[in-house]
């Protein structure tokens, strides 16, 4: 052990250190036993994962996502003719406006893809006379009006 060193001749001998008490607060202290149990507990749940039927989990979630892919599906082709109803009335926009701007004795213009065949009115004065299922008959053939029935 370690000696106090030697007094200087003639004075009392230094006496060795004392141990000082540093007060610590008794804070809460782990309960071992319920913890070694716990523990336990959680190692025989873990054991048990691999018994999870994941595989009709995955097939019930494979079921949903091909649903709803159908839905989607079904939705997008519903926009998509939509769409082209739109487009379609929108390049017929500029032949409705020149036709509208037209003087009665100018051709008019007819939307690409309607064949102009002799009977056909060409200028508004000639669309103004046409009467009855003949003159609505050229305006609108037979296939269009099917047609337009058809998409709607």
């Amino acid at each position: 052990m370690n000696q106090p060193p030697p007094a200087p001749p003639g004075q009392p001998p230094i006496p060795p250190p004392q141990p000082v008490a540093i007060p610590v607060p008794m804070l809460p202290q782990p309960d071992f036993i319920r913890l070694s149990e716990g523990l336990l507990t959680v190692a025989r749940e873990i054991a048990l994962i691999p018994n999870v039927p994941v595989q009709g989990i995955l097939n019930a979630i494979m079921a949903s996502l091909h649903r709803i892919e159908g839905e989607v599906a079904a939705g997008l082709r519903t926009v998509e003719r939509r769409l082209d109803r739109i487009e379609t009335q929108l390049t017929l926009v500029p032949i409705r406006i020149y036709n509208a701007n037209v003087n009665s004795s100018t051709n008019i213009m007819y939307p690409p893809g309607i064949n102009v065949v002799p009977g056909m009115p060409l200028t508004r004065m000639e669309i103004h006379t046409l009467t009855g299922t003949a003159g609505f008959l050229y305006l609108y053939p037979p296939a269009q009006l099917i047609d337009s029935f058809l998409q709607e």
